[in-house]
């Protein structure tokens, strides 16, 4: 009889029956981490979505508050430096009042690209806005402020110029001197003026007389550091070592520039007024400087004011800044020479001249000698040093 090739022994029935669990097991397995895997899918679009939905609203919302029309009766006023970073800019928005959490600014402000997108100047903005709508109005154009030319004569004190500026509206009388009555070191040429209760104001000098023009809403820090800025642009290297040559500080060389600057009329006597002060303060025989607009200074300082002409009595005020009763160079400068004074100053004409008086003209008469110069005097009918 033959055999039936389906019968199976016992044995092998029973292994049959233990693989068919297994791979139901392993069935079960691969869909449950397929099902894992679809819910794992499912929560991260479900967070994208909200977080793209959320940026969308976030941009759109913000896009809607930049592109409201403001000006500073309905908004703020906020002001980038030039320069400033966008770490430095979200610091100055917290400080303010307009964002809370600088971090979540500075990430979302880099992610987004606004880093470099900032532009220096004064922006209009308000407190309400968004994130966004702070970088879009940051980046966007700054206000076009009007600008006003301020003029810094040359020839006046630093009081003088101070009256002037006030006069016109452009400063707080009250504030500017306060600032110049500080020392400041931060420029190299401010850096060797000494302390000296005969002068009030440091600066006085150093203010550089031209025409500055100012963005409206300037303030009185900001023309100063202007003026001061421009001072040190035209006083060059080659002067600071001219200087060092001649062994004179640079407060010495802009004391003596101040003064050619009162006594000379026409630019063609600048080193010829210096060679005389040069060779004075060279002098042990004639020591005094003797120069009237040292006590026109001190004039102005005791509150007297200058005057046309300087008198006989005028010589005898008790000052610091008289070079009638005091050797050498006064105190400090006397007004805020140009750059032509200054250079007068530190390369003089070569001549044995000790004395010079103007003219009724201004043209100035020098001399070597003490007769001759009493002598001219006498000719021109005035008298001088």
């Amino acid at each position: 009889m033959q055999k039936n090739n389906a019968y199976k022994k016992p044995s092998e029935e029973a292994e049959l029956k233990a693989v068919k669990p297994k791979k139901k097991k392993r069935v079960k397995k691969k869909r449950y981490l397929f099902l894992k895997f679809l819910i794992l899918m499912l929560i991260c679009v479900i967070v994208f979505m909200t977080c793209a939905l959320y940026g969308y609203r976030f941009i759109t919302e913000g896009t809607a508050q930049a592109a409201i029309p403001l000006t500073e009766e309905n908004g703020i006023v906020f002001k980038i430096p030039s320069g400033a970073k966008a770490v430095t800019i979200a610091e100055e928005l917290k400080k303010q009042g307009f964002i809370k959490d600088t971090r979540v600014y500075k990430i979302i402000s880099k992610v987004l690209g606004f880093d470099s997108a900032y532009k220096a100047g004064k922006h209009i903005i308000t407190k309400d806005m968004n994130y966004y709508a702070l970088m879009v109005r940051l980046s966007g154009e700054p206000l076009k402020n009007p600008t006003v030319d301020i003029m810094i004569p040359e020839g006046k004190t630093l009081l003088e110029t101070v009256s002037i500026l006030s006069a016109q509206g452009y400063i707080d009388e009250g504030k500017f001197l306060k600032i110049a009555e500080k020392k400041n070191s931060v420029y190299k040429f401010l850096k060797d003026i000494e302390d000296n209760e005969a002068r009030k104001y440091p600066l006085e000098g150093y203010l550089y007389p031209d025409t500055y023009r100012m963005d409206e809403g300037w303030t009185e820090e900001e023309l100063i550091e202007r003026m001061l800025k421009e001072f040190d642009r035209v006083f060059t290297d080659e002067h600071y070592k001219r200087a060092e040559e001649l062994g004179m500080t640079i407060d010495e060389v802009i004391t003596l520039a101040s003064l050619i600057e009162m006594e000379a009329l026409y630019p063609a006597d600048f080193k010829k007024i210096s060679s005389v002060f040069h060779n004075r303060l060279k002098s042990k025989e004639l020591p005094l400087l003797q120069s009237d607009a040292t006590v026109q200074y001190a004039r102005v300082y005791e509150g007297l004011g200058r005057t046309s002409a300087v008198l006989n009595k005028d010589l005898e005020i008790v000052h610091p800044y008289n070079t009638y009763l005091h050797q050498g160079l006064p105190p400090g400068p006397i007004c805020s020479p140009r750059i032509d004074c200054i250079e007068a100053a530190l390369y003089p004409e070569k001549t044995n001249y000790y004395y010079f008086f103007a003219t009724t003209d201004g043209t100035n008469i020098y001399n070597e000698t003490f007769e001759g110069h009493t002598r001219d005097q006498q000719k021109y009918g005035v008298r001088g040093q």
